[in-house]
């Protein structure tokens, strides 16, 4: 039976929300990294006065069931300095390791997202007291050395080369999760917690690091939260 199908029956027994309410879909958060010891994802629309073009966040009457969930790292060097178009945005790949070719210098210690861990609240409940960020962590089979694209031809926000990392699968990264549903008025809290205050990048120069929050699953349809 295809998995999608199985997955939606199984939400349905188990949550009780109507097989043809359940529609594939995503959810998207980013922060941008600094020199802290914990940054906070926010996932609702409300809580995010100018959401990144790059964020899809749960607005307020939305609901929405995670199904699996991952946490990657992005690297942007603008144009203008602090200030990333749309487009540079957009074209930073995500990556789930801290490829060495691409975060250099202080970025390098992006790496030290892999040694912390993942909290995720629901309404003042523990949903992920602490989940390792090493779970996300993935090194291709071909990574950027192995296949480089020398400027001259395309070129990236992050130096003379870009990067060819291969990912296997659609699923290349994310954890499965236990179906779980949220919506739009609950109070979620989600943080990423290094345990001690890391020097990655500075607000306000470049280049800029994200990690990005990104959870797939389904939406529901004509609900009413």
């Amino acid at each position: 039976m295809n998995s999608v199908v199985s997955e939606k029956k199984f939400i349905q027994e188990r949550l009780g929300i109507p097989y043809e309410n359940l529609s594939q879909s995503y959810l998207r958060a980013e922060t941008q990294l600094s020199s802290l010891s914990q940054y906070k994802f926010y996932l609702q629309r409300g809580q995010v006065a100018n959401p990144l073009v790059t964020e899809n966040l749960l607005e307020l009457n939305d609901q929405f069931v995670i199904t699996q969930f991952r946490v990657s790292l992005r690297y942007i060097d603008p144009t203008t300095t602090g200030v990333p178009t749309a487009t540079e945005q957009l074209t930073a790949q995500q990556y789930l390791y801290a490829d060495p070719q691409v975060f250099t210098s202080t970025s390098a210690a992006a790496a030290a997202i892999y040694g912390g861990n993942l909290s995720f609240t629901i309404d003042r409940k523990e949903f992920l007291p602490a989940f390792p960020v090493n779970a996300f962590y993935r090194v291709p089979a071909t990574q950027t050395n192995a296949n480089l694209l020398a400027t001259g031809g395309a070129t990236n926000t992050f130096g003379s080369n870009i990067g060819r990392n291969s990912y296997e699968n659609g699923l290349f990264g994310f954890y499965v999760s236990e179906p779980t549903l949220i919506d739009g008025r609950q109070t979620i809290d989600i943080s990423l917690n290094l345990g001690a205050g890391v020097s990655i990048a500075t607000v306000g120069t470049d280049p800029m690091v994200y990690a990005t929050f990104e959870t797939r699953g389904y939406l529901v349809v004509n609900s009413k939260s």
